[in-house]
């Protein structure tokens, strides 16, 4: 499994996006039942606010955090604000280099790549969300949900812990993909972050890539997948992960 390139990328996010721009034309009063109390209209001011900020800092090669906010006019049609928004951010990233200097929070590498890559995996689970929405859900690409989940286990998931203060009950979790890979996760002490082989698993779920990485990101359910081992551990998860 290897990161997708920066080119492709930057696709995941124009076809995501027009994705969600798609899906979101149906109707944005309906409500969003993967996002707790959000209409369709909230879901695309929130992928609208996130696609614009990313924009700001892309575009003026930010080496720190901004207190920029983008919010939509008050008469705004939210479906027309974020593809304004996504026009803007393919065009901020396409205008610089993967290895473009560049701030974010991750606190690792700090360039233009770090971006795309979470834009694309922002966009792909709200895609769905989007979808889900009206009917119409689709999986996330294999290629692009395996590379979600690296990012997931390497990146997204010890942030969030860490910087929320989430607790979740000791356990080594498996998610094992019937398509390429498994992912090793361990919560403890330290936080979360990739288990080590020789860690027995309290839980295995087995499922595609697409279906392990919205299980994950509490988007469809446990049970929808082939679980093997303790199933309070994974209820433990989407209890205490609402990301």
């Amino acid at each position: 499994m290897t990161t997708p390139q920066y080119a492709e990328l930057v696709a995941f996010v124009r076809s995501e996006g027009e994705a969600i721009v798609s899906a979101s034309r149906q109707g944005v009063d309906v409500v969003v039942p993967t996002c707790g109390d959000w209409t369709v209209g909230d879901l695309c001011r929130h992928v609208g606010a996130i696609y614009g900020y990313v924009a700001h800092v892309v575009s003026e090669r930010l080496t720190s955090a901004s207190d920029v906010r983008p919010d939509p006019p008050a008469d705004a049609d939210p479906v027309e604000w974020l593809e304004e928004q996504l026009d803007d951010l393919v065009a901020a990233l396409s205008g610089c280099d993967a290895d473009t200097p560049m701030w974010n929070w991750s606190g690792e590498t700090q360039v233009a790549a770090f971006w795309a890559r979470r834009t694309a995996h922002e966009s792909a689970v709200h895609r769905f969300d989007a979808q889900r929405a009206h009917g119409i859900a689709q999986p996330i690409d294999a290629d692009l949900a395996e590379d979600g989940l690296d990012e997931f286990v390497d990146v997204l998931l010890p942030a969030v812990v860490a910087y929320r203060g989430i607790e979740v009950p000791a356990a080594t979790y498996v998610f094992d993909s019937v398509e390429d890979g498994a992912w090793r996760i361990r919560f403890g002490d330290g936080g979360a972050g990739r288990a080590g082989v020789d860690d027995a698993a309290d839980v295995t779920v087995r499922g595609t890539s697409s279906a392990l990485l919205l299980a994950m990101n509490n988007r469809v359910p446990w049970s929808s997948l082939e679980v093997e081992g303790d199933a309070g551990a994974l209820e433990a998860w989407s209890r205490s992960l609402t990301l």
